[in-house]
């Protein structure tokens, strides 16, 4: 038993050598390949970049891939260093170049790239927040923070497709907090002993949100020619009077129709939803199902929608 315990604690004392050496080595070849930068020996700080440990931490790897950049660019190697940008920015969406080595036409080109890859990693963000929603998972408030957070980003403003994502992930976060909140507390795994047994307490979980309900939500019909069937999806904020706010086709159908939709949604009218009898705001999914194909008839059997019921 002795020897057994001896060498487990060679092993974690050799395991934990192994992690800082690493993490030195690593910051020594980081600190080599930005000497060999500034003394202009790009392709050998470019070199000494791509044998980078990989026990290097986060904030390594992204100072590592900034001088990459900066190699490459005074290399005159532009695509391969927007490669290099776009590894930045999708591993952090927050990521800002060094004022102080980066030149402002890096930090323009960096801007541009970030720019580009910004409103696709939004989007990313959101529909990870929303599955952490649908899985009731209490993850989705701090997924969707995320998402607002990067909205607020003045890089995403002039973007149209993303105007109302704030708004609708607003309402899922604030209702993602709801039911946090609603979930009771887990009972206790022991009960105390009877002689120092506290007396009990109810805990009244916060009443759960009623959802609108439609009043009017009239679905438009489709002009388009394709004959065919689509199933898709649209998001609705509604305030506490009852109003859509913002909409947005969460899953969509068809460009022409999508837009249609949305303009046709901004007017739809509901019961607002309500907690403890009180009009809150609501985020609604809709599904839309289209079929343009022809009605069918005795002439026509196959390819065909059945007559709609009157």
């Amino acid at each position: 038993m002795r020897a057994l315990r001896r060498t487990i604690v060679l092993t974690v004392a050799a395991a934990t050598w192994v992690a800082l050496a690493t993490g030195i080595h690593a910051s020594e070849e980081l600190t080599r390949a930005k000497e060999l930068y500034r003394t202009a020996a790009y392709d050998e700080a470019l070199s000494l970049l791509d044998g980078l440990p990989s026990g290097a931490d986060a904030a390594e790897v992204a100072e590592a891939r900034e001088y990459r950049v900066l190699c490459l660019v005074a290399l005159d190697r532009r695509e391969d260093a927007m490669t290099v940008m776009a590894q930045l920015v999708t591993a952090d969406p927050t990521y800002v170049m060094s004022e102080s080595d980066a030149s402002p036409r890096v930090r323009t080109m960096f801007t541009e790239v970030r720019r580009g890859l910004l409103p696709a990693i939004v989007q990313h963000a959101y529909a990870d927040a929303k599955t952490l929603f649908d899985a009731k998972d209490q993850k989705a408030t701090a997924a969707f923070d995320r998402v607002l957070l990067l909205l607020r980003d003045a890089d995403l403003s002039a973007d149209a497709s993303l105007r109302d994502l704030a708004t609708i992930a607003t309402g899922f976060r604030d209702l993602s907090k709801a039911l946090a909140t609603a979930v009771p507390p887990p009972a206790p795994v022991a009960t105390p002993p009877a002689a120092v047994a506290a007396t009990p307490r109810t805990v009244t979980p916060p009443a759960p949100v009623v959802p609108a309900v439609a009043i009017s939500q009239a679905v438009p019909t489709p002009q388009i020619r394709e004959e065919r069937q689509w199933d898709g999806e649209i998001e609705v904020a509604i305030d506490a009077s009852g109003k859509v706010t913002a909409a947005r086709m969460s899953k969509p159908i068809h460009p022409v129709y999508d837009q249609q939709l949305v303009r046709s949604a901004l007017n739809w009218t509901y019961r607002p939803a309500q907690r403890d009898g009180v009009a809150t705001s609501f985020v609604k999914v809709i599904p839309i199902h289209v079929d343009t194909r022809p009605e069918c008839s005795p002439s026509t059997t196959r390819d065909c929608r059945e007559p709609a019921t009157r």
